[in-house]
C-alpha cells in the first residue's frame, strides 16, 4: 500500500518565533546561554506563531486534493513544507516522485538571463537533463506564447509573459506530483483556459495534484478530495463537495455577521430599493415536518426570513423527479417572514459536483427585492427549463438581503439540497456538455 501513496504526512507542524524588536532576537542568541551557565533559568524572549499544527493525511498516486481555507491559514505554508523550501518544526514528511511547484511563479528566473536560458536552467532545477530540455523546449515555447522574446532577457517581459513562461516550464516537465498555488488565478481569459486543460492532461496521465485555491468551482471541478485548513489546523479531509460545502457554509455565516457589524449607516449605493409588496394568490401555504427534518442539516443563516418548503413541478403542478432533457418547470419556495425586511428568494441547480449551472435572483430576472412582512406568507415561483446533461442535480434555495448592492449579502436563510431531482438522457441525441442551448444552423458554399 505504501507503493501507492504519494505524499504523506504525520503531525506535520511549523512555528516561527515572532520579536517584538531586533533587540529581542540578539538577546535570544546570547542571554539563554549565559542564564544556564550561571544556573538560572532560560528566558524566552520570542513569541510563538503556530502556522501549522499537527497536519496529518495521505494523498495517494493520481489523486487530486485541493486544499481550501481563508487567507492566512497556513495553506501556502504546508506546501513549502512539502515541497522542501521551509523545514517543520515537527512531523514527518514523504513524498514519492519529482515534485513540480507552481507557488511563486518564475521565482527561480534570473532577471539578466533570457527567456531560453531560463527555460534550460528551471528545466535542471526540476530534475531534467539538458536532452530532456532540448527535446521538450518547442512544446514550452508553443504554451507560453511569447514568441521571439524568448530570446529576450526576462527582466524586459510583462507580468503576463512572464506567468506564461513559468507555467509553460513547470507543466511540460511532466512531474509526478504537481503542486500549484492559486496559479490559475493569474494571466488572462484565454490562459487561464488553457492552464485549466493542461491540468487535466496532467491528471489524465496519472500525475499527482495538489491544488490551492479560493476558486470553490475550480476545486470540485478538479479534485476528487480536498483538506480543509483554518488557523493552521486540520477542520477535515476527505471528499472535495462536502468540504467546500462545509467552507462556502463557514464563509457565509462570518459574512453575515461581519459584513452587518462594520458596515456604516446606508449611504449612496447602499440597499436603497423600492420593495415591491407580492400581489394575492390563490394558491395555499405549503410547509413539511419531512422538508424540515431532511433540510435541517443543510441549512444556515442569519434569520427573519425563513424557507418553509421548496419543491420541483412540472407544468401540471406535479413534482418532478426524474425530468427530460429540457422540460419546462417551476421552481416554488415557500417563505414565512418574522420581521418587516426586504429581501432576495434565489435557486441555483448545482451538479454533482456542487458546481452552479443555472439559477436565477429576483434581480437577475428583473425584478425589485421582495417587501416582506412580520406574520407574512410567501410563494415566489420561477419558472424555467432543464437544457441538462443526463445526471443528478440538487437545487440550492437562498434567502438572502443585499447590504451592498450586487457586491455583498446578508444570508437569512440557505438549504443545499432543498430538492433533488435527475435529468434523462435527451431523447433525440446525447449530449457530451453540461447544458445545450437549441442552436439556429445555417450551412453556406463560399
Amino acid at each position: 500500500m505504501s507503493s501507492e501513496i504519494a505524499i504523506k504526512l504525520d503531525n506535520l507542524s511549523k512555528c516561527y518565533q515572532i520579536y517584538d524588536t531586533p533587540r529581542d532576537r540578539l538577546k535570544q542568541f546570547i542571554l539563554p546561554g549565559l542564564q544556564r551557565t550561571v544556573g538560572m533559568g532560560a528566558r524566552q524572549y520570542y513569541r510563538e506563531f503556530w502556522a501549522l499544527r499537527d497536519i496529518s493525511f495521505e494523498v495517494m498516486k493520481g489523486e487530486t486534493v485541493g486544499i481550501i481555507g481563508r487567507n492566512g491559514s497556513g495553506k501556502s505554508t504546508l506546501l513549502q513544507l512539502i515541497c522542501g523550501t521551509l523545514n517543520p518544526s515537527g512531523g514527518v514528511i514523504e513524498t514519492h516522485g519529482r515534485i513540480a511547484a507552481l507557488l511563486e511563479l518564475g521565482s527561480g528566473f534570473n532577471p539578466d538571463f533570457t527567456g531560453r536560458e531560463n527555460v534550460y536552467l528551471s528545466c535542471a532545477l526540476l530534475g531534467l537533463t539538458h536532452e530532456q530540455a532540448v527535446e521538450r523546449f518547442d512544446d514550452i515555447l508553443a504554451f507560453a506564447d511569447i514568441g521571439s522574446f524568448i530570446d529576450q532577457p526576462v527582466k524586459t517581459y510583462s507580468s503576463g509573459m512572464f506567468v506564461r513562461l513559468a507555467f509553460a516550464v513547470n507543466i511540460v516537465s511532466q512531474p509526478d506530483i504537481m503542486i500549484v498555488d492559486e496559479a490559475l488565478a493569474v494571466g488572462d481569459m484565454s490562459f487561464q483556459a488553457k492552464c485549466m486543460t493542461a491540468l487535466r492532461r496532467i491528471q489524465d496521465n496519472g500525475a499527482t495534484v495538489l491544488f490551492v485555491s479560493h476558486d470553490i468551482g475550480s476545486v470540485r471541478s478538479l479534485c476528487t478530495k480536498a483538506a480543509y485548513i483554518d488557523g493552521g489546523e486540520l477542520k477535515g479531509f476527505g471528499k472535495a463537495t462536502s468540504l467546500t460545502e462545509e467552507y462556502v457554509r463557514v464563509m457565509r455565516e462570518e459574512l453575515n455577521s461581519g459584513t452587518l457589524n462594520s458596515l456604516p449607516p446606508p449611504a449612496h449605493g447602499v440597499v436603497a430599493d423600492t420593495g415591491q409588496a407580492p400581489e394575492k394568490a390563490t394558491r395555499s401555504f405549503k410547509r413539511s415536518a419531512d422538508f424540515d427534518q431532511r433540510a435541517a442539516s443543510f441549512r444556515y443563516g442569519s434569520g427573519g426570513v425563513k424557507i418553509a418548503f421548496a419543491e420541483l413541478v412540472d407544468a401540471s403542478g406535479d413534482p418532478v423527479i426524474s425530468a427530460e432533457f429540457n422540460q419546462a418547470v417551476t421552481v416554488r419556495i415557500y417563505i414565512e417572514a418574522e420581521v418587516d425586511t426586504e429581501c432576495s428568494i434565489n435557486y441555483y441547480i448545482q451538479d454533482d459536483k456542487k458546481i452552479l449551472i443555472l439559477g436565477a435572483a429576483l434581480r437577475t430576472v428583473g425584478a425589485p427585492l421582495m417587501r416582506c412582512e412580520a406574520g407574512g406568507q410567501y410563494m415566489v415561483s420561477y419558472s424555467t427549463v432543464l437544457p441538462l446533461h443526463e445526471g443528478n442535480y440538487s437545487i440550492q434555495i437562498q434567502v438572502s438581503k443585499p447590504v451592498v448592492l450586487e457586491q455583498s449579502a446578508e444570508f437569512l436563510d440557505v438549504i443545499d439540497d432543498a430538492i433533488v431531482f435527475n435529468v434523462q438522457r435527451r431523447a433525440a441525441g446525447r449530449i457530451w456538455t453540461k447544458a445545450y442551448v437549441e442552436n439556429t444552423l445555417q450551412v453556406q458554399t463560399l
